[in-house]
């Protein structure tokens, strides 16, 4: 591939090879200080079922690799069909090369090679460091991804338990865990996508691989099931020493939304001591589900991010479309 200079900084950029993979490495450890780098290889980086992730570095005039950047493709349903788009993560640039906007630089370079991989759209919720940097490089912001939250129990410990035992829905689904490539929830994909326009594809393969196979162990999923029929899927994680229980992702069969949620409340107050439940959806597919129904308010966001290559498919950039939870995210684990 042939490089792209920046006359001003002199710096270049170009795509990873496997050859780079020992200073890729090198750089996680140094972004994620404590991380099991060779575990998150190969969950993140080699056996993601949307793809071998792509990476592109910035290559200071010296030869030093400066800082990289990642695209971790995902499956995503738009209108009907399976197309191919990705998670931007793993941005990174080392101390000594800062304010110098390599983290810009470094994004362009992966927007220009989106049509080489077939990657319609690179999306997610960054952190506020990552905005400018990603805004610079091509994204796009197209609404906002916000947190829900459902009190479960207040006041004091035997009070509060008593008013949610007495509060909970007394008629609900209830979860089973996951099995391994468990079928059932290929069989509520098949169903839920009816009502999607846009979603990462959330199969047996991803729900496996996102949750089942991932580093921490600390998402576990779960079939919600009726009368023994399979209505949705989920994943939940105990955060802040068990006071908060968050749904990391949710997946109904059309008409069955409120249904899952009631069954994760009761799960909630009969099986954990969490105060509050939460879920982090796109605004307005939250409201358009009237999260209210199922106790839930709306609390703080953040912006919701998008970038298509010149002349991509504008599909990506409405956010009527977007379905976007917590299992949108190259993060295996919350706490």
């Amino acid at each position: 591939m042939v490089a792209t200079q920046n006359p001003s900084q002199a710096f270049s950029m170009r795509e990873a090879t496997a050859a780079d993979r020992p200073e890729v490495e090198a750089l996680i450890a140094e972004m994620i200080p404590g991380c099991d780098v060779a575990a998150r290889w190969k969950w993140l980086y080699d056996t993601n079922p949307g793809g071998k992730a792509l990476t592109w570095l910035a290559i200071a005039p010296t030869g030093e690799v400066a800082g990289c950047t990642s695209f971790f493709p995902f499956r995503l349903w738009l209108d009907g069909e399976e197309v191919r788009a990705a998670l931007g993560g793993d941005g990174y640039v080392r101390p000594a090369f800062r304010r110098r906007g390599l983290g810009g630089l470094m994004h362009d370079a992966s927007r220009r090679g989106m049509p080489a991989h077939s990657i319609g759209c690179m999306y997610g919720a960054p952190g506020a460091m990552n905005l400018t940097p990603l805004k610079h490089g091509g994204s796009r912001e197209v609404g906002a991804v916000c947190r829900y939250v459902r009190p479960l129990r207040v006041g004091p410990p035997l009070v509060g338990a008593l008013v949610a035992r007495a509060s909970r829905p007394w008629f609900a689904p209830k979860l089973e865990p996951m099995q391994a490539n468990d079928p059932r929830i290929d069989a509520v994909w098949l169903n839920a996508r009816r009502d999607l326009k846009l979603a990462a594809v959330r199969d047996t393969a991803f729900y496996q691989w996102r949750f089942r196979d991932a580093p921490a162990q600390r998402e576990p999923a779960y079939v919600i099931t009726d009368a023994g029929q399979p209505i949705g899927a989920c994943a939940l994680e105990s955060l802040y020493d068990g006071k908060e229980l968050h749904i990391v992702d949710l997946v109904a069969i059309p008409g069955a939304w409120h249904s899952c949620l009631r069954a994760i409340t009761r799960h909630a107050i009969d099986h954990t001591l969490a105060a509050t439940l939460s879920i982090k959806l796109f605004s307005i597919d939250a409201r358009s589900r009237h999260m209210w129904r199922s106790g839930f308010v709306e609390r703080d966001g953040k912006p919701f991010l998008c970038m298509i290559p010149t002349d991509g498919d504008r599909r990506f950039l409405d956010p009527q479309r977007w379905f976007y939870t917590g299992a949108d995210s190259d993060l295996d684990s919350l706490s």
